[in-house]
C-alpha cells in the first residue's frame, strides 16, 4: 500500500523549519510501506540502553539520593546519543532535510532528553514534582513511543490503541512546550554559555516530531488519533468548568456565613463542615498549598513552600487556576480546613529548619506485651538519613506519632556522638524554649517531644546531616485493646521524613505460656515468648492474642500502690429527662427512624445553630440539614440540665480539635460552662477528635455501644455506672481494665507502666474545662501540682514534655533538672521485664545464696 502526505513537497519546504527531532516528509510520496515502516536496528538498541541508564539515574534521585551535578550524567547520555545518530546519518541539523524512515529514532531520542529534563528539574526546579496520574501518563507515553517501532507487526485493533495513546501524548508535550515559552528567550543566548538551556526546547521539539508522525498516519488512523487528542482536552475543559463552579459555590457559602447572625464557631469551621467533599473540591481547597497554580503575577513556576506539604504539578489544576480567581480565604483559614478535612496537621506544623532532604532509613520496633495486665510497652528507635549531598547542611527532623487511645509517652533518647542520652522531663514551656533557643540560634544538638491533642505526640530532632545517620528512640506505654475474645496490640505509626524505602526490625516479647499470636507478617526468627521479623517498614499492623483474665498485680512507689483490676461493668438506673442527638454525616435516616420511637416521649433536641427540639413535623427536615454536615461540634455547654441529660453521638473521623477552636466564643463558653461527666452513648467504633478530647477531659462520659444495645438500655432507663466515681480509680475502657491507687506499699512485680497510665489519665481528668482556656498555665499552684505528678511518672502530658540537650550546662542554663523521687525513662531492660528461663534460674540461685548466708547461724 502507498502512504500519502497532507501537503505538497514545495509547501512543506517553504513553511517547515527542520530540527534534529523533527522528520522531513519531503520525498515520501511513492515510498513503500517497508521503506517507511519503523525497523529495530543497532542504533535504536543503543538509544534504548541510554534511556534505561538515564531512567535508572532518575529513579535513584527519586529515592532521595540527590547529589550535586548528578543531572550531568543523563544530559551527557542524551548529547552522546544525539551525536551517535548524527554520525549514523539518522539525525541531521535543523536546516537540513530529515528522512521519515528514522521517525522512531527521533522519538526515542526525545525521551532520552526528557529523562535528562526531569533529572535536571530536581536540581533546578521549574516544575514541582508531578502528580501521580501525570507520572503514569508520561510513562505510558514513553512506552507507546517505543511500541511504535513495532507498529507494523501489531493487529489492527492494537494499532488503533497505540495511535490513541500517541494522540494523548502529543497533547501532554504541547502543554509542556506552552508552559516553557517564558524560558525560550533566555535559553537561546544561554546555549552559548550553559548548554543545559537546551532542555527548555525538548518538549517543543518532541511535540513537532509527534505531529509529523501523526500527520503521516492521519488517513490510516484518523479516528484513533482524534480520540487520543480529544480525550485529554475534554477532561481538562470539564475539570476547569467544575473547578470554577465549585470555587463560586465556596465563595457564595463564605459570603452567606459572613452575613449570618453571630455564631460561636469561626467562619472557617462552618465552611469546612458544609463543603461538598469530592476529588475536585479537595484540589480547589488545597490550591497553592498542595498544587502548583497560576500566581497573581501571571507566573506558573515553582515557588518556595512554607509548609512540609509536597507541592505537586498537576496540569488540570494549573490550567483551571488560570481561569478562576483565587479563593478569598486567609492562609490560616485554608490551613485549618486542610488540617480538619484532609489530615495535614503534620505537614503544616511549625518548623525552624527545613527537612526536605531527610529520609527515614531504618526503624527498630521492640515491644514487651503483658496480656494478663492488658498493657504493652513499645520502643521505636528511628534512624534518619540526610540525602542533601552536602556534609555541612543541617536539617530538622519532625515526626508525628499516632498513639492508640489511652497511650502515653514514657521515654525519649537521642544519640549524641554515638552515645545514647536519655531525656529529662520538664514543663512544656521550658522544653519548647530551650529547643527553640538552641536550634534557632545556636544550631546544636537537642530533641524534644510534645503532647498533642488527638492521641498524637510531636518529636523534633536536630541537627540531621549527611555525615552520619541521626538516631532517636521513643518509648510508649499503651493499653491493649480488648475486643471480644481477643486482645489486640496496635503498632504505633508515624508521619515524618519519607519511610517508603526504610527497613524495619520488629521484636515482640510476651509470656512464654501464651498461645502463639495472630501475626500480619511472617516471622524471620521465633522462639518461645519472642517473635522477630525483618523486612520493609510497615506503617499499620496489629497482632492479636487470645484474651486472658486480668491478673490483679501491683506496682508500689513512693508509699502508694497501683493495682490493675478488671473494669466493673454494672448498670445504674438512669432516666434521662431529655435526649440530645449529635447528628452529622455519619448518621443514616434508617438509624434515626429506629431511635425515634424509643426517645420521642421525652424532649429530644438537636444542635443546628442553636438547640432545636425535634418533633414529628420537623424531624425529617432537621435530619436532612444536619446529615449533610461533614462533622459536628455539639455544644454541650448549652445543655441546661446536664446531670439528667443523655447525649447520643455517632461521629465521622474528622473534626476540629479543641486547640483549633482556641479563642473562639464557642471555646470560651465551653470552658466556663463545661459539664462534668455528661452521660454519652458513642455509637460505633470510632469517634471524632472533638468527642475524644471531651471524653479524655471528663467533660463527657462516653460509653461505646451499638444500636442494638442502645435501643435496649434506653427503654429500661439504664446507663453503665462510672467506675471513676471513686477518685482513686482510673478507667481504661479500650482495655476493659481499671487501675486503682491505694496508700501503703505492697508486694508485687507489675511493671511501672501502671503508675504511668494512672498518672496520665488522672492529670487529664483534673484538667477538664481548664484545658480549653489554658487557665491551668496561669494558675501556678495548680500547674505545678500537675507537673509534679507528671514528673513522678515521667510522662508527656499537656503540661509536661521531654527534652534531650547536648550537655549539663544546657540543662542548667534553662533550669531543667532531674526529678527527685520519681520514675525515670521507661526501658525494656527493667521495669517489669518478663524473665527468660535462664534468668529464673539465676534468680533462684541468688535467692538460695541469700537465704543460706542469712540463716546459717540459726542452723548452727
Amino acid at each position: 500500500m502507498k502512504y500519502k502526505v497532507l501537503l505538497s513537497i514545495d509547501i512543506m519546504e517553504e513553511f517547515t523549519v527542520h530540527n534534529p527531532l523533527e522528520p522531513d516528509l519531503s520525498g515520501t510520496t511513492g515510498m513503500t510501506e517497508s521503506e517507511i515502516a519503523p525497523r529495530f536496528d543497532f542504533d535504536y538498541g543503543v538509544g534504548l540502553g541510554c534511556l534505561l541508564f538515564s531512567f535508572s539515574i532518575f529513579y535513584y534521585t527519586s529515592l532521595g539520593a540527590l547529589m550535586n551535578g548528578i543531572f550531568v550524567l543523563p544530559w551527557s547520555l542524551a548529547a552522546i546519543y544525539s551525536v551517535w545518530l548524527m554520525n549514523a546519518g539518522k539525525l541531521r541539523w535543523f536546516w537540513k532535510k530529515q528522512h521519515p524512515e528514522y521517525l522512531h529514532h527521533r522519538l526515542l531520542l526525545g525521551y532520552v532528553w526528557l529523562v535528562s529534563c526531569f533529572t535536571l528539574n530536581r536540581s533546578m526546579p521549574v516544575f514541582d514534582p508531578s502528580a501521580p496520574w501525570l507520572m503514569f501518563a508520561i510513562v505510558i507515553a514513553g512506552v507507546s513511543a517505543i511500541a511504535f517501532t513495532w507498529n507494523e507487526y501489531l493487529p489492527r485493533w492494537l494499532q488503533s490503541i497505540l495511535f490513541t495513546l500517541m494522540g494523548c501524548s502529543v497533547v501532554i508535550w504541547i502543554y509542556y512546550a506552552l508552559c516553557l515559552i517564558p524560558y525560550y528567550i533566555l535559553s537561546v543566548p544561554a546555549l552559548l554559555l550553559l548548554g543545559v538551556s537546551v532542555h527548555s526546547f525538548v518538549p517543543l521539539l518532541l511535540s513537532i516530531t509527534y505531529l509529523r508522525v501523526l500527520a503521516l498516519w492521519w488517513h490510516e488512523f484518523r479516528p484513533a488519533i482524534l480520540t487520543g487528542v480529544i480525550i485529554p482536552i475534554a477532561i481538562t475543559v470539564y475539570f476547569s468548568m467544575a473547578w470554577r463552579r465549585i470555587s463560586n459555590t465556596i465563595r457564595h457559602q463564605t459570603n452567606a456565613i459572613a452575613t449570618q447572625p453571630t455564631d460561636d464557631l469561626p467562619n472557617w469551621v462552618m465552611l469546612a463542615r458544609q463543603i461538598e467533599d469530592n476529588w475536585i473540591t479537595r484540589r480547589v481547597l488545597m490550591g497553592p498549598k498542595v498544587y502548583q497554580v497560576a500566581h497573581s503575577d501571571g507566573t506558573i513556576f515553582s515557588r518556595r513552600n512554607t509548609t512540609d506539604i509536597v507541592v505537586r504539578h498537576d496540569p488540570l489544576v494549573l490550567i483551571a487556576s488560570l481561569f478562576t480567581p483565587k479563593l478569598d480565604l486567609a492562609d490560616a483559614e485554608q490551613i485549618n480546613i486542610l488540617n480538619v478535612l484532609y489530615d495535614t496537621r503534620h505537614e503544616t506544623q511549625e518548623r525552624l529548619w527545613s527537612g526536605s532532604d531527610l529520609r527515614t532509613a531504618n526503624v527498630l520496633t521492640q515491644a514487651r506485651i503483658y496480656p494478663h495486665m492488658r498493657i504493652a510497652y513499645t520502643e521505636k528507635t528511628i534512624s534518619i538519613a540526610n540525602h542533601s549531598g552536602s556534609p555541612r547542611w543541617q536539617e530538622e527532623a519532625l515526626y508525628t506519632f499516632f498513639l492508640p487511645e489511652g497511650s502515653v509517652v514514657s521515654a525519649l533518647s537521642l544519640w549524641i556522638d554515638g552515645i545514647e542520652q536519655k531525656s529529662l522531663l520538664t514543663s512544656q514551656s521550658k522544653a519548647d524554649s530551650s529547643y527553640k533557643t538552641i536550634v534557632g540560634v545556636e544550631s546544636r544538638d537537642p530533641s524534644v517531644v510534645h503532647w498533642q491533642e488527638g492521641n498524637m505526640v510531636k518529636v523534633k530532632v536536630f541537627p540531621c546531616t549527611a555525615r552520619e545517620n541521626r538516631k532517636f528512640k521513643l518509648g510508649i506505654t499503651t493499653p491493649l485493646k480488648a475486643d471480644g475474645p481477643q486482645l489486640t496490640y496496635e503498632n504505633i505509626s508515624f508521619k515524618g521524613p519519607g519511610a517508603e524505602k526504610a527497613t524495619e526490625t520488629i521484636r515482640l516479647e510476651f509470656p512464654q505460656e501464651l498461645q502463639a499470636p495472630h501475626l500480619p507478617f511472617e516471622p524471620t526468627n521465633a522462639s518461645p515468648g519472642v517473635i522477630i521479623h525483618e523486612g520493609a517498614y510497615q506503617s499499620a499492623w496489629k497482632v492479636g492474642f487470645k484474651i486472658t483474665p486480668v491478673s490483679r498485680e501491683s506496682f508500689a512507689f513512693d508509699g502508694k500502690t497501683y493495682t490493675v483490676e478488671p473494669r466493673h461493668k454494672t448498670l445504674e438506673n438512669f432516666k434521662a429527662k431529655a435526649f440530645y442527638l449529635d447528628i452529622n454525616q455519619a448518621w443514616s435516616k434508617r438509624e434515626l427512624d429506629a431511635l425515634w420511637p424509643v426517645v420521642r416521649k421525652r424532649p429530644v433536641f438537636v444542635a443546628n445553630g442553636r438547640l432545636i427540639r425535634l418533633t414529628e413535623a420537623n424531624k425529617d427536615e432537621q435530619f436532612k440539614a444536619l446529615s449533610a454536615f461533614n462533622f459536628s461540634l455539639f455544644p454541650v455547654q448549652y445543655i441546661p440540665d446536664p446531670e439528667n441529660a443523655l447525649l447520643i453521638t455517632k461521629s465521622t473521623a474528622v473534626s476540629p480539635t479543641l486547640h483549633d477552636l482556641a479563642n473562639a466564643p464557642f471555646s470560651k463558653t465551653l470552658s466556663r460552662h463545661a459539664p462534668q461527666g455528661l452521660r454519652t452513648f458513642l455509637v460505633g467504633d470510632g469517634a471524632s477528635s472533638y468527642i475524644k478530647s471531651l471524653n479524655e477531659l471528663s467533660i463527657v462520659r462516653a460509653e461505646q455501644t451499638d444500636w442494638k444495645a442502645l435501643l435496649e438500655m434506653i427503654p429500661q432507663n439504664q446507663f453503665p455506672s462510672d467506675p471513676e466515681a471513686d477518685p482513686s480509680v482510673v478507667s481504661i475502657e479500650s482495655a476493659d481494665i481499671q487501675i486503682r491507687e491505694s496508700e501503703g506499699p505492697a508486694s508485687g512485680r507489675a511493671p511501672d507502666h501502671l503508675l504511668r497510665l494512672f498518672a496520665y489519665n488522672h492529670i487529664m481528668k483534673q484538667l477538664g474545662g481548664r484545658f480549653l482556656n489554658h487557665s491551668f498555665q496561669t494558675d501556678s499552684v495548680f500547674n505545678a501540682k500537675l507537673i509534679r505528678e507528671a514528673e513522678i511518672a515521667h510522662i508527656v502530658t499537656p503540661v509536661s514534655s521531654m527534652v534531650v540537650l547536648e550537655n549539663q550546662e544546657d540543662y542548667d542554663r534553662f533550669d531543667i533538672r532531674k526529678s527527685k523521687n520519681s520514675l525515670e525513662n521507661a526501658t525494656l531492660k527493667v521495669a517489669g521485664a518478663v524473665p527468660e528461663p535462664h534468668e529464673w534460674l539465676l534468680i533462684a540461685l541468688f535467692s538460695l545464696l541469700i537465704g543460706y548466708f542469712t540463716f546459717r547461724h540459726y542452723v548452727q
